[in-house]
């Protein structure tokens, strides 16, 4: 008999899509800038350490906040491994690409070649849509993504993508930030993509820093 903790919150996408059937509470009430930020940074910890601390290296391959579970506390756990076990056994390459395309690293997708930045591409989506709580796809002829990389390209903050319950004007420069970090973990380029270690240690100063203002106010 297996025994599994329980997720009393449920998925981190059921709360930013109020999908969620588990408490009768507007739970997205409670998901403020602190507790968004708290989450995005012990999941990139989570995957870190799958990456670089573990005994065995550990490939997701399949990070969307529909599998990213949320506890009483809304502490993250990083869930579904079906791919990973996959990628374990074919040693980083799968016949066929698995997993969500609105998520997907294009390279994975068009190589079908699994690796770590693959991991950090997906994360990138996830945090934007922290930062915007905008579905992943959420129209026919355009993506969270995309609407992110234009107001980046234009050198436009993208403070019209923020979702305005945390959109105050004293928090924009950490939404900006986080924004910003995003767009790394979204190059093209896998080789200008961070690692998963430097994007936690990014995320962990950013904390510090949010923090520490708010001792000072």
């Amino acid at each position: 008999m297996l025994v599994y903790e329980f997720i009393s919150q449920g998925s981190l996408h059921d709360i930013l899509h109020n999908n969620n059937n588990n408490n009768n509470n507007n739970t997205k009430e409670v998901l403020n800038l602190d507790a968004r930020l708290s989450i995005i940074v012990q999941s990139a910890d989570g995957l870190d350490y799958m990456h670089s601390k573990a005994n065995i290296r550990i490939l997701h391959g399949d990070v969307k906040p529909t599998n990213i579970l949320l506890d009483d506390d809304f502490v993250p756990k990083i869930s579904e491994f079906s791919i990973s076990r996959l990628i374990v056994r074919d040693k980083e390459h799968t016949g066929s690409v698995i997993g969500d395309l609105n998520y997907m690293d294009p390279v994975y997708l068009q190589e079908g070649l699994l690796i770590e930045k693959s991991d950090v591409y997906s994360f990138g989506v996830v945090i934007l849509e922290v930062i915007s709580s905008r579905r992943a796809l959420h129209s026919e002829n355009n993506s969270l993504v995309k609407s992110f990389l234009e107001a980046h390209k234009k050198q436009r903050k993208a403070t019209e993508l923020f979702d305005g319950e945390i959109a105050i004007i004293k928090d924009l420069e950490l939404l900006d930030s986080l924004a910003c970090m995003a767009m790394e973990c979204l190059s093209l380029d896998v080789d200008q993509r961070p690692t998963m270690m430097e994007v936690a240690e990014r995320l962990h100063i950013l904390s510090r820093s949010r923090k520490a203002q708010d001792v000072c106010e």
